[in-house]
């Protein structure tokens, strides 16, 4: 059966966004409706996917850049190479300027190193992320020379999420107000935040070695109701949404607006804390099996999600590093999950408490509603409470769960197109850890240490199967990034951190 779409159309048609987006745009301004814009504003190391890296991606660049091929592309540095197991030499971009005109060196690379090291990076997601870094130096004013403390087979992707910041900016002004006014290398400068931190202009760096081919502006709104944004596309308030739902596809492309659909190696799961003080049942691996095997996730990703995402059971989905395609996800079957329920000594039930944290992106509620529907058909009662992102935040980085029994958490496969980051995560070896199999920290400390890219590949697959086995959540699937668009918009181009705007065109009326 169809569903109805043009009542909703008609509806977007015939409502007025209660909303100033200033002067009509010019010719080469692109308008951009978002969410919402980093918490950290300019400041680059606070997270590492969209929709905040999307804004940062023009801004900034890093030393390399990931695309949807599984290996490191060039950005800052031109070439790299693993000199010794813990030693890498990257040889730099000749003739990179900051926004400020100021020459890119490899002096600078090592300035933000040491700033995410300090003080000033104590907390940030990218620092954490470098911390096998054990030190740097500069060669010459375009090589640099990296020594890290244990061999890491992905160091040139994990390079692709420090975005080099003008670091004497940053010490002349502070913290506070570099978020402000950031500079970088990226084909666009910051021109300002506009009133109360919910516009930001953007104009073309005409200086930078990837320079706006056509776009001289670019003009984001902060929109926070998923609605509005489509009427303000729909109404030609603004020609670019993210954060779109599967159900606006069909929708838009009806009225002859584009809808760019992004398979994102980012896998949804319900994480299962098998650490906490006391019994648990989720410390017997039946348990998490059977939580597995309760739910049905090919409903959930092909009528909930209409077909647009694939039910998955291990850390990496099909199309990046370490996929293994004979490991299959958990199949519906509540008979098995009550069996394995009656083994592991549960046949009168459980009860959980999960916290979960929704977005505007996909109808996250409702899968959750689905899931605990699913787990109470086979004895399994889950209570789900609903967190704030900077909630998840500060229990995630602190570990302070409290009795909280399992939370909504992303794989997040989609910053280095590798599965090592997330697996690390879901792992003994994360700084406070909520999930811990010992057995499993040899296999992946072996795949981190081997460079060569086919024995790597292998390692890999026997671990999607022992951690398939281990259950450490309830896998759901994959995930998808929706952007909408006016027709007129041309050269529409995505990597996995967001839009390259400065690719893009505007087509004349």
């Amino acid at each position: 059966m169809l569903r109805p779409i043009w009542p909703k159309l008609l509806i977007l048609r015939l409502l007025v966004v209660a909303v100033c987006f200033g002067p009509t745009a010019r010719a080469q301004d692109l308008r951009m409706a978002v969410a919402a814009f980093p918490t950290s504003l300019g400041v680059p190391y606070t997270g590492v996917s969209q929709p905040s890296s999307e804004l940062w991606l023009s801004v900034y660049d890093a030393l390399t850049y990931l695309d949807w091929g599984k290996d490191a592309k060039p950005a800052l540095a031109l070439s790299w190479e693993n000199t010794t197991p813990t030693t890498w030499v990257f040889h730099l971009r000749p003739g990179v300027l900051f926004h400020n005109g100021k020459m890119f060196t490899a002096d600078d690379v090592v300035k933000v190193l040491a700033l995410l090291k300090g003080p000033d990076g104590a907390g940030y997601l990218v620092a954490r992320e470098m911390q096998n870094i054990l030190g740097v130096r500069a060669r010459d004013p375009l090589t640099l020379e990296v020594h890290t403390r244990v061999p890491d087979a992905i160091l040139p992707k994990r390079l692709s999420i420090m975005m080099m910041i003008e670091p004497d900016h940053w010490q002349a002004v502070g913290r506070d107000v570099y978020g402000r006014k950031p500079i970088g290398t990226g084909p666009y400068r910051l021109v300002d935040w506009g009133a109360g931190g919910k516009d930001a202009s953007l104009e073309a760096f005409e200086a930078s070695w990837r320079p706006a081919q056509s776009l001289r502006h670019l003009q984001y709104r902060v929109i926070v109701e998923h609605t509005a944004r489509i009427q303000a596309l729909v109404s030609g308030q603004v020609d670019m949404v993210s954060g779109l739902q599967v159900e606006d596809i069909d929708d838009l492309r009806v009225q002859g607006f584009q809808v760019a659909v992004q398979q994102n190696p980012q896998v949804k799961s319900l994480a299962l804390r098998n650490l906490r003080e006391g019994p648990s049942p989720l410390k017997d691996e039946r348990v998490r099996r059977a939580l597995n095997y309760a739910v049905d996730k090919d409903a959930i990703a092909n009528v909930m999600m209409l077909g647009y995402v694939t039910s998955v059971g291990q850390p990496a989905p099909a199309g990046i590093t370490g996929h293994n395609p004979e490991v299959k996800p958990y199949p519906y079957d509540p008979d098995k999950a009550r069996a394995l329920l009656r083994q592991a000594g549960y046949a009168r039930g459980l009860e959980f408490s999960f916290s979960v944290v929704t977005t505007t992106g996909t109808p996250d509620a409702l899968t959750y509603q689905k899931i605990a529907q699913d787990l109470a058909a086979v004895g399994v009662k889950i209570s789900l409470q609903s967190m704030t992102f900077a909630d998840y935040q500060s229990r995630y980085t602190t570990g302070n769960w409290g009795m909280i029994d399992g939370f909504s958490q992303l794989w997040n496969n989609a910053a280095f197109q590798d599965p090592i980051r997330a697996i690390e995560y879901f792992s003994c070896l994360k700084t406070n850890p909520f999930f811990c199999e010992p057995n499993l920290v040899p296999d992946i400390l072996q795949v981190n240490a081997e460079i060569n890219a086919p024995k790597r590949e292998g390692l890999l697959h026997d671990l999607m199967g022992r951690i398939h086995d281990a259950a450490p959540a309830i896998w759901i699937s994959n995930s998808v990034y929706l952007i909408g668009y006016q027709p007129k918009v041309a050269h529409f181009e995505m990597r996995p951190s967001g839009v390259t705007f400065e690719n893009l065109r505007l087509r004349s009326p």
